[in-house]
Protein backbone atom coordinates (compact mmCIF):
# COMPACT_ATOMS: atom_id res chain seq x y z
CA UNK A 1 0.00 0.00 0.00
CA UNK A 2 1.38 3.42 -0.92
CA UNK A 3 2.32 5.59 2.06
CA UNK A 4 1.20 9.00 0.77
CA UNK A 5 1.92 10.63 4.13
CA UNK A 6 5.62 10.69 3.19
CA UNK A 7 5.05 12.18 -0.27
CA UNK A 8 6.51 15.54 -1.30
CA UNK A 9 5.17 17.82 -4.03
CA UNK A 10 7.14 16.09 -6.79
CA UNK A 11 5.88 12.67 -5.63
CA UNK A 12 2.23 13.72 -5.84
CA UNK A 13 2.72 15.30 -9.28
CA UNK A 14 3.95 11.97 -10.72
CA UNK A 15 1.43 9.73 -8.94
CA UNK A 16 -1.20 8.34 -11.33
CA UNK A 17 -4.06 8.29 -8.82
CA UNK A 18 -3.39 11.86 -7.68
CA UNK A 19 -3.29 13.08 -11.29
CA UNK A 20 -6.64 11.43 -12.06
CA UNK A 21 -8.14 13.15 -9.01
CA UNK A 22 -6.87 16.58 -10.06
CA UNK A 23 -8.21 16.02 -13.59
CA UNK A 24 -11.61 15.10 -12.10
CA UNK A 25 -12.09 12.20 -14.51
CA UNK A 26 -12.37 9.34 -12.01
CA UNK A 27 -15.10 9.25 -9.31
CA UNK A 28 -13.29 6.33 -7.64
CA UNK A 29 -10.06 8.29 -7.21
CA UNK A 30 -11.97 11.43 -6.23
CA UNK A 31 -13.65 9.58 -3.36
CA UNK A 32 -10.30 8.15 -2.21
CA UNK A 33 -8.50 11.51 -2.19
CA UNK A 34 -11.37 13.31 -0.44
CA UNK A 35 -11.13 10.70 2.31
CA UNK A 36 -7.31 10.83 2.41
CA UNK A 37 -6.99 14.63 2.52
CA UNK A 38 -9.55 14.76 5.34
CA UNK A 39 -7.44 12.27 7.25
CA UNK A 40 -4.15 14.15 6.67
CA UNK A 41 -4.71 17.89 7.22
CA UNK A 42 -0.97 18.31 7.79
CA UNK A 43 -0.42 17.66 4.06
CA UNK A 44 -2.85 20.34 2.86
CA UNK A 45 -0.14 22.80 1.78
CA UNK A 46 1.80 20.11 -0.09
CA UNK A 47 -1.41 18.95 -1.80
CA UNK A 48 -2.27 22.51 -2.77
CA UNK A 49 1.14 23.12 -4.37
CA UNK A 50 1.00 19.81 -6.26
CA UNK A 51 -2.50 20.59 -7.58
CA UNK A 52 -1.34 23.99 -8.82
CA UNK A 53 1.58 22.48 -10.66
CA UNK A 54 -0.62 19.84 -12.32
CA UNK A 55 -3.23 22.41 -13.30
CA UNK A 56 -0.48 24.40 -14.96
CA UNK A 57 0.62 21.34 -16.91
CA UNK A 58 -2.69 19.67 -17.75
CA UNK A 59 -3.29 21.55 -21.01
CA UNK A 60 -0.04 20.40 -22.60
CA UNK A 61 -0.31 18.36 -25.83
CA UNK A 62 0.71 15.07 -24.18
CA UNK A 63 1.99 13.54 -20.97
CA UNK A 64 5.51 14.18 -19.68
CA UNK A 65 8.19 11.70 -18.71
CA UNK A 66 8.04 11.56 -14.94
CA UNK A 67 11.81 11.28 -14.40
CA UNK A 68 12.38 14.54 -16.25
CA UNK A 69 9.46 16.34 -14.67
CA UNK A 70 10.53 15.26 -11.17
CA UNK A 71 13.88 16.99 -11.58
CA UNK A 72 12.30 20.15 -12.94
CA UNK A 73 9.53 20.19 -10.34
CA UNK A 74 12.13 20.00 -7.59
CA UNK A 75 13.73 23.12 -9.02
CA UNK A 76 10.38 24.91 -9.19
CA UNK A 77 9.46 23.91 -5.64
CA UNK A 78 12.75 25.33 -4.40
CA UNK A 79 11.82 28.60 -6.07
CA UNK A 80 8.59 28.65 -4.07
CA UNK A 81 10.28 27.80 -0.78
CA UNK A 82 13.23 30.17 -1.30
CA UNK A 83 12.64 33.69 0.14
CA UNK A 84 12.12 36.12 -2.70
CA UNK A 85 14.57 39.10 -2.84
CA UNK A 86 11.59 41.25 -3.84
CA UNK A 87 9.53 40.25 -0.82
CA UNK A 88 11.33 42.57 1.58
CA UNK A 89 10.96 45.52 -0.77
CA UNK A 90 7.52 44.95 -2.24
CA UNK A 91 5.88 42.49 0.17
CA UNK A 92 5.32 39.90 -2.58
CA UNK A 93 2.90 37.35 -1.06
CA UNK A 94 3.27 33.57 -1.20
CA UNK A 95 0.45 33.15 -3.74
CA UNK A 96 2.14 35.52 -6.16
CA UNK A 97 5.12 33.19 -6.18
CA UNK A 98 2.80 30.22 -6.67
CA UNK A 99 1.24 31.94 -9.68
CA UNK A 100 4.70 32.43 -11.12
CA UNK A 101 5.40 28.76 -10.58
CA UNK A 102 2.28 27.80 -12.56
CA UNK A 103 3.52 29.88 -15.49
CA UNK A 104 6.93 28.23 -15.24
CA UNK A 105 5.27 24.81 -15.06
CA UNK A 106 3.29 25.45 -18.24
CA UNK A 107 6.45 26.45 -20.05
CA UNK A 108 8.24 23.42 -18.65
CA UNK A 109 5.52 21.11 -19.96
CA UNK A 110 5.85 22.46 -23.51
CA UNK A 111 9.63 22.29 -23.38
CA UNK A 112 9.71 18.67 -22.23
CA UNK A 113 7.05 17.64 -24.73
CA UNK A 114 8.94 19.19 -27.64
CA UNK A 115 12.09 17.33 -26.59
CA UNK A 116 10.65 13.91 -25.89
CA UNK A 117 6.86 13.37 -26.24
CA UNK A 118 6.38 10.08 -24.39
CA UNK A 119 3.66 8.94 -21.97
CA UNK A 120 3.96 8.59 -18.21
CA UNK A 121 4.84 5.13 -16.96
CA UNK A 122 3.63 3.87 -13.61
CA UNK A 123 6.30 4.62 -10.99
CA UNK A 124 7.24 1.70 -8.79
CA UNK A 125 7.81 2.51 -5.15
CA UNK A 126 9.12 0.13 -2.49
CA UNK A 127 6.49 -1.35 -0.24
CA UNK A 128 6.60 -0.05 3.33
CA UNK A 129 5.83 -2.75 5.88
CA UNK A 130 3.69 -1.74 8.85
CA UNK A 131 5.27 -2.30 12.26
CA UNK A 132 3.10 -3.60 15.06
CA UNK A 133 3.77 -4.38 18.70
CA UNK A 134 2.50 -7.58 20.19
CA UNK A 135 0.42 -7.18 23.35
CA UNK A 136 -2.39 -8.91 25.17
CA UNK A 137 -5.49 -9.76 23.15
CA UNK A 138 -8.91 -9.03 24.64
CA UNK A 139 -12.06 -10.84 23.55
CA UNK A 140 -15.53 -9.72 24.61
CA UNK A 141 -18.46 -12.07 24.02
CA UNK A 142 -22.09 -11.20 24.68
CA UNK A 143 -23.75 -14.32 26.08
CA UNK A 144 -26.68 -12.41 27.60
CA UNK A 145 -30.17 -11.97 26.16
CA UNK A 146 -29.78 -8.22 25.62
CA UNK A 147 -27.31 -5.83 23.99
CA UNK A 148 -23.96 -5.27 25.68
CA UNK A 149 -21.68 -2.24 25.17
CA UNK A 150 -17.92 -2.81 25.29
CA UNK A 151 -15.43 0.05 25.58
CA UNK A 152 -12.30 -0.16 23.42
CA UNK A 153 -8.79 1.08 24.39
CA UNK A 154 -9.20 4.46 22.66
CA UNK A 155 -12.59 5.21 24.23
CA UNK A 156 -14.59 4.02 21.22
CA UNK A 157 -17.50 1.70 21.94
CA UNK A 158 -19.21 -1.25 20.28
CA UNK A 159 -22.73 -2.37 21.17
CA UNK A 160 -22.82 -6.13 20.70
CA UNK A 161 -25.98 -8.05 19.88
CA UNK A 162 -26.75 -11.35 21.59
CA UNK A 163 -24.25 -14.05 20.62
CA UNK A 164 -21.77 -11.55 19.12
CA UNK A 165 -18.13 -11.07 20.04
CA UNK A 166 -15.28 -8.68 19.35
CA UNK A 167 -11.54 -9.02 19.89
CA UNK A 168 -8.79 -6.40 19.96
CA UNK A 169 -5.41 -5.60 21.48
CA UNK A 170 -5.28 -4.38 25.05
CA UNK A 171 -3.59 -1.26 23.69
CA UNK A 172 -3.86 0.08 20.14
CA UNK A 173 -0.25 0.25 18.98
CA UNK A 174 1.23 1.08 15.62
CA UNK A 175 -0.44 3.37 13.09
CA UNK A 176 -3.96 1.92 13.17
CA UNK A 177 -6.69 0.60 15.48
CA UNK A 178 -7.86 -2.91 14.63
CA UNK A 179 -10.79 -4.95 15.91
CA UNK A 180 -12.26 -8.28 14.79
CA UNK A 181 -16.01 -8.84 14.87
CA UNK A 182 -18.23 -11.90 14.72
CA UNK A 183 -21.99 -11.33 14.81
CA UNK A 184 -23.46 -7.82 14.89
CA UNK A 185 -22.10 -4.67 16.49
CA UNK A 186 -22.84 -0.94 16.42
CA UNK A 187 -19.59 1.04 16.58
CA UNK A 188 -19.15 4.60 17.79
CA UNK A 189 -15.57 5.47 16.96
CA UNK A 190 -13.54 8.27 18.50
CA UNK A 191 -12.09 10.38 15.69
CA UNK A 192 -8.33 10.12 15.20
CA UNK A 193 -7.12 11.05 11.66
CA UNK A 194 -3.60 9.89 12.53
CA UNK A 195 -4.72 6.38 13.47
CA UNK A 196 -7.59 5.04 11.32
CA UNK A 197 -9.96 2.43 12.74
CA UNK A 198 -10.33 -0.96 11.03
CA UNK A 199 -13.05 -3.56 11.59
CA UNK A 200 -12.40 -7.03 10.18
CA UNK A 201 -15.59 -9.05 9.69
CA UNK A 202 -15.11 -12.36 7.88
CA UNK A 203 -13.90 -11.34 4.40
CA UNK A 204 -14.80 -7.65 4.68
CA UNK A 205 -12.73 -4.74 6.01
CA UNK A 206 -14.28 -1.45 7.16
CA UNK A 207 -12.05 1.62 7.55
CA UNK A 208 -13.12 4.82 9.32
CA UNK A 209 -11.57 7.85 11.01
CA UNK A 210 -14.33 8.63 13.49
CA UNK A 211 -17.98 7.81 12.92
CA UNK A 212 -20.84 5.50 13.89
CA UNK A 213 -21.93 2.46 11.92
CA UNK A 214 -23.24 -1.08 12.20
CA UNK A 215 -21.52 -4.23 10.96
CA UNK A 216 -23.51 -7.45 10.70
CA UNK A 217 -21.64 -10.66 9.98
CA UNK A 218 -22.28 -14.23 11.06
CA UNK A 219 -19.99 -17.11 10.13
CA UNK A 220 -22.82 -19.23 8.68
CA UNK A 221 -24.06 -16.40 6.43
CA UNK A 222 -22.60 -15.55 3.04
CA UNK A 223 -23.30 -11.81 3.34
CA UNK A 224 -21.79 -9.01 5.41
CA UNK A 225 -23.73 -5.76 5.88
CA UNK A 226 -22.27 -2.36 6.84
CA UNK A 227 -24.75 0.46 7.55
CA UNK A 228 -23.60 4.02 8.27
CA UNK A 229 -25.31 6.29 10.79
CA UNK A 230 -22.88 9.23 10.85
CA UNK A 231 -19.65 10.15 9.10
CA UNK A 232 -17.93 8.50 6.15
CA UNK A 233 -16.94 4.83 5.84
CA UNK A 234 -14.74 2.97 3.37
CA UNK A 235 -15.27 -0.78 2.82
CA UNK A 236 -13.24 -3.26 0.80
CA UNK A 237 -12.60 -6.98 0.67
CA UNK A 238 -9.88 -8.67 2.68
CA UNK A 239 -8.37 -9.99 -0.55
CA UNK A 240 -8.01 -6.39 -1.80
CA UNK A 241 -6.18 -5.45 1.40
CA UNK A 242 -3.77 -8.37 0.96
CA UNK A 243 -3.07 -7.31 -2.63
CA UNK A 244 -2.28 -3.77 -1.53
CA UNK A 245 0.18 -5.11 1.04
CA UNK A 246 1.99 -7.23 -1.53
CA UNK A 247 1.88 -5.07 -4.65
CA UNK A 248 3.59 -1.68 -4.70
CA UNK A 249 1.50 1.17 -6.11
CA UNK A 250 -1.68 -0.92 -5.87
CA UNK A 251 -4.91 1.07 -5.43
CA UNK A 252 -7.63 -0.54 -3.37
CA UNK A 253 -10.93 -1.28 -5.09
CA UNK A 254 -13.18 0.13 -2.41
CA UNK A 255 -16.65 1.52 -1.79
CA UNK A 256 -17.49 4.70 0.12
CA UNK A 257 -20.60 5.03 2.25
CA UNK A 258 -22.27 8.15 3.65
CA UNK A 259 -24.94 8.49 6.37
CA UNK A 260 -28.08 6.37 5.75
CA UNK A 261 -26.24 4.28 3.16
CA UNK A 262 -25.35 0.61 3.49
CA UNK A 263 -23.30 -1.94 1.59
CA UNK A 264 -24.01 -5.66 1.36
CA UNK A 265 -20.92 -7.73 0.60
CA UNK A 266 -21.42 -11.16 -0.97
CA UNK A 267 -18.51 -13.21 0.31
CA UNK A 268 -18.55 -15.92 -2.36
CA UNK A 269 -18.13 -13.70 -5.40
CA UNK A 270 -16.79 -10.61 -3.52
CA UNK A 271 -19.53 -8.39 -4.91
CA UNK A 272 -20.90 -5.21 -3.31
CA UNK A 273 -24.46 -3.91 -3.42
CA UNK A 274 -24.99 -0.32 -2.29
CA UNK A 275 -28.38 0.93 -1.08
CA UNK A 276 -30.22 3.07 1.44
CA UNK A 277 -30.71 1.66 4.93
CA UNK A 278 -34.20 0.32 5.72
CA UNK A 279 -35.10 3.26 7.95
CA UNK A 280 -33.08 6.41 7.18
CA UNK A 281 -32.55 8.57 10.27
CA UNK A 282 -32.14 12.33 10.56
CA UNK A 283 -28.43 13.15 10.34
CA UNK A 284 -28.48 16.86 11.28
CA UNK A 285 -27.29 17.93 14.72
CA UNK A 286 -29.93 18.13 17.48
CA UNK A 287 -29.76 21.93 17.54
CA UNK A 288 -30.59 21.88 13.83
CA UNK A 289 -33.55 19.49 14.00
CA UNK A 290 -35.74 20.63 11.11
CA UNK A 291 -39.39 21.58 11.25
CA UNK A 292 -41.39 19.41 8.85
CA UNK A 293 -44.60 21.42 9.07
CA UNK A 294 -45.32 22.56 5.52
CA UNK A 295 -47.95 25.12 4.56
CA UNK A 296 -48.29 25.75 0.84
CA UNK A 297 -44.54 25.15 0.63
CA UNK A 298 -42.97 24.87 -2.86
CA UNK A 299 -41.94 21.31 -3.64
CA UNK A 300 -38.31 22.33 -4.28
CA UNK A 301 -38.09 23.64 -0.70
CA UNK A 302 -39.73 20.49 0.67
CA UNK A 303 -37.28 18.17 -1.08
CA UNK A 304 -34.31 20.37 -0.13
CA UNK A 305 -35.28 20.15 3.55
CA UNK A 306 -35.62 16.36 3.39
CA UNK A 307 -32.28 16.04 1.60
CA UNK A 308 -30.51 18.15 4.22
CA UNK A 309 -32.15 16.35 7.15
CA UNK A 310 -31.54 12.78 5.96
CA UNK A 311 -28.50 13.21 3.74
CA UNK A 312 -30.31 11.42 0.90
CA UNK A 313 -30.25 12.64 -2.69
CA UNK A 314 -33.76 13.22 -4.14
CA UNK A 315 -34.04 13.35 -7.94
CA UNK A 316 -37.00 15.05 -9.64
CA UNK A 317 -37.88 17.20 -12.64
CA UNK A 318 -37.77 20.74 -11.23
CA UNK A 319 -39.33 22.36 -14.29
CA UNK A 320 -42.17 19.87 -14.51
CA UNK A 321 -42.96 20.17 -10.78
CA UNK A 322 -42.34 23.91 -10.33
CA UNK A 323 -46.05 24.58 -9.62
CA UNK A 324 -46.34 21.83 -6.98
CA UNK A 325 -46.64 22.79 -3.31
CA UNK A 326 -47.29 20.87 -0.11
CA UNK A 327 -49.46 21.54 2.93
CA UNK A 328 -48.87 18.85 5.57
CA UNK A 329 -48.05 18.96 9.32
CA UNK A 330 -45.34 16.28 9.26
CA UNK A 331 -43.29 15.40 12.33
CA UNK A 332 -41.64 12.22 13.63
CA UNK A 333 -42.70 9.93 10.79
CA UNK A 334 -40.00 7.94 9.00
CA UNK A 335 -38.59 9.35 5.78
CA UNK A 336 -40.58 6.93 3.64
CA UNK A 337 -43.87 7.72 5.42
CA UNK A 338 -43.17 11.42 4.82
CA UNK A 339 -42.58 10.70 1.14
CA UNK A 340 -45.78 8.66 0.94
CA UNK A 341 -47.79 11.60 2.30
CA UNK A 342 -46.04 14.19 0.13
CA UNK A 343 -46.44 12.15 -3.07
CA UNK A 344 -50.13 11.51 -2.41
CA UNK A 345 -50.62 15.24 -1.85
CA UNK A 346 -49.18 16.21 -5.23
CA UNK A 347 -50.15 13.11 -7.22
CA UNK A 348 -46.63 11.76 -7.60
CA UNK A 349 -44.80 8.54 -6.72
CA UNK A 350 -41.27 7.63 -5.72
CA UNK A 351 -38.89 4.71 -6.05
CA UNK A 352 -35.50 3.92 -4.50
CA UNK A 353 -32.63 3.47 -6.95
CA UNK A 354 -29.55 2.32 -5.02
CA UNK A 355 -28.84 5.26 -2.68
CA UNK A 356 -31.11 7.82 -4.36
CA UNK A 357 -34.85 8.54 -4.28
CA UNK A 358 -36.39 9.24 -7.70
CA UNK A 359 -39.69 11.13 -7.89
CA UNK A 360 -42.03 10.64 -10.85
CA UNK A 361 -44.78 13.21 -11.50
CA UNK A 362 -46.96 14.66 -14.26
CA UNK A 363 -46.64 18.08 -12.72
CA UNK A 364 -49.17 20.30 -10.96
CA UNK A 365 -51.66 22.76 -12.50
Amino acid sequence: MIDYSKFKVEDFVTDESFCLWVKGTSPEHTAFWEFWTEAHPEKSETIRQARLLLLGLKNQPTAINEDEISLEVEKIVRLVEKPSPFKARFGLPFWSRIAAVVVLAAGLGWWLWSRNPISISKQKRPEIAAQTTENTRVEVSNNTHSDYTATLPDGSTVQLKKGSKVSFSEKFSGDKREVFLTGEGFFQVVRNPNKPFFVYANDLVTRVLGTSFTVKTYSQEQKVVVAVKTGKVMVFSLSELKKSEKIANYHLQSLYLLPNQQATFERQNEKFNKALVEQPAIVTMPVETPNFTFENTPIAEVFAKLKKAYGVNIMYDADLMKNCSVTAPLGNESLFVKLDIICKTIGARYEIVETEIVISSRGCP
